[in-house]
């Protein structure tokens, strides 16, 4: 039954990419893609993978098969029991291959592919001899834990984010205020310091037109003497007249 949904899959796919490869025939500038390479797989067969990709004589890709194609790759492990795992496309095709690369990572984390190595492990170490039934039963309910701890750890982990991004925005705000405060002072200080500048060079120039005052009636007043003692003194000729 797997084995003819799988088929069914594969030509689904197969016939999908055909149709718009040829309705993209006439671009030029779209590469000639001979196959699907695809890189970081370790959950699937990767005989079943060559054969799901195989592209026949080839085809011309735009970017957006391409990305159809990393979509199918997603499907793939999806109907092998994986939804975890991610898969893009490199956008480049060097002598015509297209490479996927797929991330397991979440599904070595929090997937079935953890639960199937603890199962197989335990069963390994200790001998025991379980079915294949019970291995199934016992991957479901680890995938069904995991799913959990991953609900779990995103609850916590937004929370903590959370608190982190407060705490940051308070931090940030608190700079802020201190920033202005400074620049507050400084804008005083730089304001006082022109005023206290302004009337010092006020009082300046007012002392400087006080000397010049005082210099200038001293001028007068010796010029004054001067005059009565050229003209207001008697001669010698003036005192025999009486």
């Amino acid at each position: 039954m797997n084995l003819l949904k799988t088929k069914i899959i594969k030509a689904t796919f197969f016939t999908s990419l055909l149709i718009i490869g040829f309705a993209q025939l006439s671009s030029a500038s779209e590469p000639f893609v001979k196959k699907i390479r695809i890189k970081g797989n370790t959950l699937i067969d990767a005989q079943l993978l060559r054969e799901h990709f195989d592209l026949g004589n080839g085809l011309k890709m735009n970017p957006f098969i391409m990305d159809l194609a990393a979509r199918e790759l997603r499907s793939v492990y999806r109907f092998h029991g994986h939804p975890m795992v991610d898969s893009h496309s490199m956008l480049k095709v060097k002598n015509g291959t297209l490479t996927l690369k797929v991330d397991e990572q979440k599904e070595y984390r929090h997937g079935a592919a953890r639960a199937e190595l603890a199962v197989y492990k335990l069963d390994w170490d200790f001998n025991m001899k379980t079915t294949e039934q019970q291995k199934e039963e016992a991957i479901r309910k680890l995938v069904k834990g995991y799913r959990k701890i991953k609900i779990n750890e995103e609850v916590v982990i937004s929370y903590l984010v959370g608190n982190q991004r407060t705490r940051i925005e308070e931090i940030q705000s608190q700079k802020k205020k201190v920033m202005r405060e400074k620049i507050a002072t400084a804008v005083k200080n730089y304001r006082e310091k022109n005023i206290a500048d302004a009337k010092e060079e006020a009082q300046r120039i007012v002392e400087m037109r006080k000397r010049v005052q005082i210099a200038a009636s001293k001028k007068e007043l010796e010029a004054e003497e001067h005059k009565v003692m050229e003209y207001g003194e008697i001669t010698p000729f003036e005192r025999n007249a009486y």
